[in-house]
């Protein structure tokens, strides 16, 4: 991965801040499932850093490969894969705060596929949360679709709550090729996160067993007193659904 300047000067600094960020959190976070620091440098003024191959692209363009969503069959060890690289993140003090199925990348061969995450250029440490002075109060980054309400509204505090309402929003993306929120042609995608009603999984896929949709919508819950409140709380609670 190599880093490319923006063209204001507060953006060069905040995009090189993240990039450094990213290469440190990489280098921290050694489990197999997540991807693999490899080496950083500099060479001729282009900053750099290498992480393993994952041929299999993410889970994303898997489902553009195959022009659909994945079937629970297809899905289970992959999310279950994620979870547990996102709990031993958890543990060790981060937060992602930027899942998605397009990061969630695909080590090894079609059929043997090993989930793991990546893009950890936002990942942040919760201990030490606010004390970076790199964001300002108010500010927010992620993606709208898979971003919980508080990390729109406290970004700088968010906790391992709000990685697993993006989780529970990358399983019900996976399994329904849906977003959990309705979402209207033109609607401000603020306002969606700041208000927008939560679909039930089922209502989306009824073939979805309940169990499996239970964990989902509890990990999806408005509150995040409601939710699990780690990610190795919903990693048990989706591997006793197997």
């Amino acid at each position: 991965l190599f880093f490319k300047f923006p063209r204001t000067f507060v953006h060069r600094i905040r995009w090189l801040y993240q990039f450094l960020r990213e290469i440190e959190n990489t280098r921290a976070l050694q489990h197999k499932y997540i991807v693999t620091f490899l080496d950083s440098g500099v060479e001729k003024s282009v900053i750099y850093f290498l992480v393993e191959y994952c041929q299999g692209g993410s889970i994303y363009d898997l489902m553009l490969r195959q022009r659909r969503y994945l079937t629970l069959k297809e899905a289970m060890p992959m999310m279950l894969q994620a979870l547990e690289g996102l709990a031993f993140a958890h543990q060790q003090g981060f937060v992602h705060r930027h899942l998605k199925p397009q990061n969630i990348l695909l080590s090894g061969v079609e059929g043997q596929q090993v989930a793991k995450i990546a893009d950890l250029g936002l990942a942040k440490s919760f201990i030490t949360a606010g004390l970076s002075g790199m964001t300002v109060t108010g500010g927010a980054s992620g993606s709208f679709p898979f971003m919980p309400r508080e990390q729109l509204v406290n970004f700088k505090y968010i906790k391992p709550v709000s990685d697993v309402w993006a989780m529970g929003a990358t399983c019900y993306n996976i399994l329904t090729g849906a977003y959990p929120r309705a979402y209207k042609q033109g609607q401000d995608p603020v306002e969606m996160v700041l208000n927008g009603q939560i679909i039930p999984i089922r209502q989306r896929d009824a073939q979805i067993p309940k169990n499996v949709a239970a964990v989902i919508d509890r990990s999806l819950a408005q509150d995040p007193k409601d939710r699990y409140q780690t990610a190795g709380e919903m990693l048990k609670a989706l591997a006793a659904c197997r």
